[in-house]
C-alpha cells in the first residue's frame, strides 16, 4: 500500500519509534501526534488513510479521539486501530462503539500491525470484538 499515510496518536516515544519503523518498512508514510487534541487536529488537517490510537493519552482518553474522528465529516470514514497495554472486555466494546475497527494489545507483533493496516486499507471487513476472549 505504498503512498498511504498512517497517523499514530501515541504519547510513548518508544512506541512511536517502533510503530514508525514497522509501518515505514511496510511502505507507509507516518505522521505522529502525542496527544488527543493534536491527533484530532492532524487527522482533520492531513486526512490520513488510517489512524492508530492509543487509549492512554495525556490530555484525554483515546475513546474521545475515536468519537471525534468518527463524528467529524473529514474523518468519519477513516479506519481506526485502537492499541493499549491493558486489554479489558469493556474497553474493547467501548472502543468498537466509539468507532474503532480493530483493538490490539501492546506489545504488537510487527506482522499483526501491518496485517491489520493492510486489511483495513484494502477494504476487507474488520472482525467484531470478542469480549469473552479478553477476560
Amino acid at each position: 500500500m505504498a503512498g498511504k499515510t498512517v497517523l499514530l496518536v501515541e504519547d510513548d516515544e518508544a512506541s512511536i519509534d517502533i510503530f514508525t519503523t514497522i509501518l515505514r518498512h511496510g511502505g507507509y508514510q507516518v505522521l505522529s501526534a502525542k496527544s488527543a487534541s493534536e491527533g484530532v487536529d492532524m487527522a482533520v488537517a492531513h486526512r490520513p488513510d488510517i489512524v492508530v490510537v492509543d487509549l492512554g493519552l495525556p490530555d484525554a482518553p483515546g475513546f474521545e479521539v475515536l468519537s471525534e474522528l468518527t463524528d467529524h465529516p473529514a474523518t468519519q470514514d477513516t479506519p481506526l486501530i485502537v492499541c493499549t497495554v491493558h486489554i479489558f472486555a469493556h474497553d474493547m466494546v467501548r472502543a468498537h462503539r466509539a468507532g474503532g475497527d480493530v483493538f490490539l494489545q501492546k506489545p504488537i507483533a510487527p506482522q499483526d500491525l501491518l496485517g491489520h493496516v493492510d486489511r483495513l486499507l484494502s477494504g476487507a471487513a474488520a472482525p467484531e470484538p470478542s469480549p469473552a476472549a479478553a477476560s
